[in-house]
């Protein structure tokens, strides 16, 4: 019986980390392509309402123009590890690889995003 509970266990827990997966993925991705395009208004779309209020447009825009004037292009997003609920990516620039280190919200929102050298 105890095996069976846990082999149920380890079930529900690989389920549940695989739909965090594909929302980390999907969103990481969004950010991808709208930081290439240059699209500021997506990518604040993309982060919380508190990272909104927090950062608020002017701040994004920085954010956004500043990254790609300094390391180009975002060619991609390769991902590393998760550890306390961050997830993290190899980030590929044009310039320079970067660790990109990226939480969701429950509703698949940024609510923590920061670029660092590995």
């Amino acid at each position: 019986m105890r095996q069976i509970l846990l082999l149920l266990t380890f079930f529900i827990v690989s389920f549940a980390f695989a739909q965090d997966s594909a929302m980390y993925e999907k969103t990481a991705l969004a950010f991808q392509e709208n930081f290439n395009a240059q699209n500021v208004d997506a990518v604040y779309n993309l982060y919380t309402a508190e990272m909104q209020e927090a950062m608020n447009k002017e701040g994004v825009t920085r954010f956004v123009n500043g990254c790609y004037e300094q390391f180009g292009s975002l060619k991609s997003l390769t991902f590393i590890e998760t550890t306390e609920g961050i997830y993290s990516y190899t980030a590929e620039f044009d310039k320079i690889s970067l660790v990109m280190e990226l939480q969701l919200s429950p509703d698949g929102k940024i609510s923590t995003i920061q670029f660092q050298e590995p």
